[in-house]
């Protein structure tokens, strides 16, 4: 009878263990936590089996991706390196990583405690300071209303002295919007005054930004969450920074206020980057990216989904696609610098 009562137990324990591994897939989790291999990584970031297969030629592959509203623009570009991802892994883990980054002039970490002296080297030209006074809504410059009615002020005072005055204002612009978003994340972001009273809303592009990453969907639901609702905590290996740059973009010199998160993931290492400010030409942005061992080597990922109103109105759909060419050109710098650092250019 205890044999009997003994293989009745081991059957229902089987059982039970069935139906738990076949209601997780019923509800789309793998039945075993897995690490998902690259290929499916790739696959889920946009990429298809043909691009794949071609990574270990050497090239970059880009490959367009889904965009939520007329003023995205969005590139996906992955790359292949024979070096191994201790290397790779080691640049991206950087505080202030520009590794990736092409025109950057000036650069530097916000903290809790920092003030105006930490901003202290970024200098408008002499042509951007005076144009900064006659401010008015448009997109000469991301300025919010209250912003533009402060710059007013300092045409009273004499010319002597106005362009000291003006940089030191535009310091502390940069400064109030970092505290603003660093205690209040993207829903204290500030708009951007436009003509006809029409803002535009970093805050509302960069949550549609996370909200359009499969990957974070997929793999890091609690990473994507604490990046929605920050300034509620990361979890636990998590590393955040708050990176300032100086670069040019069309031309022109701009500040861009960034929030930084890097975190082990895969047995790689995983990147977010959100640019809540630019000072003109661009909204906001977020770059996604990461790298994963792959062969004998490193495969590198990166998506970007940037936003600006330069796209949206007449000749959208033209100004998307030069939008994303020029997007896919900057990324492609960025790999001509990372294979030059690593020493694997083709």
């Amino acid at each position: 009878m205890a044999s009997f009562f003994h293989a009745l137990y081991f059957f229902n324990a089987i059982t039970a263990t069935r139906l738990f591994g076949i209601s997780l897939i019923l509800l789309g989790a793998p039945a075993f936590a897995q690490s998902p291999t690259v290929e499916e990584v790739l696959g889920v970031l946009g990429m298809d089996r043909k691009q794949i297969t071609e990574l270990t030629e050497g090239q970059p592959i880009a490959y367009t991706l889904t965009e939520g509203s007329d003023d995205e623009i969005a590139v996906g570009l992955t790359w292949y390196f024979p070096v191994p991802l201790s290397k790779v892994a080691g640049y991206l883990r950087q505080d202030n990583s520009i590794t990736l980054d092409v025109g950057v002039t000036a650069h530097g970490i916000l903290t809790e405690h920092s003030g105006a002296g930490s901003l202290a080297t970024v200098t408008l030209s002499r042509e951007e300071a005076q144009a900064l006074l006659s401010a008015e809504p448009g997109d000469q410059f991301n300025l919010s209303d209250h912003e533009i009615e402060k710059i007013k002020t300092f045409n009273q005072m004499s010319q002597k002295i106005i362009e000291d005055a003006v940089n030191e204002h535009f310091r502390a612009i940069l400064l109030q919007r970092y505290k603003a978003y660093r205690h209040g994340g993207t829903d204290a972001i500030a708009p951007y005054a436009r003509e006809d009273g029409l803002d535009s809303k970093p805050s509302l592009e960069l949550r549609q930004a996370v909200n359009e990453s499969a990957l974070l969907a997929r793999y890091l639901p609690d990473l994507r969450k604490a990046w929605l609702d920050y300034p509620k905590a990361f979890p636990p290996g998590a590393v955040e920074t708050f990176p300032w740059v100086e670069k040019t973009v069309e031309g022109r010199s701009a500040a861009i206020l960034r929030h930084r998160v890097n975190m082990d993931w895969n047995g790689g290492v995983l990147v977010l980057t959100r640019e809540f400010y630019a000072a003109h030409s661009y909204n906001s942005s977020q770059w996604l990216t990461g790298c994963l061992p792959y062969g004998d080597g490193t495969v590198v990922f990166q998506q970007v989904r940037s936003f600006t109103d330069q796209v949206t109105g007449l000749a959208s759909d033209v100004k998307h696609i030069v939008g994303r060419k020029l997007l896919k050109d900057k990324m492609l710098k960025s790999y001509e610098r990372l294979c030059n650092i690593l020493g694997q250019c083709p």
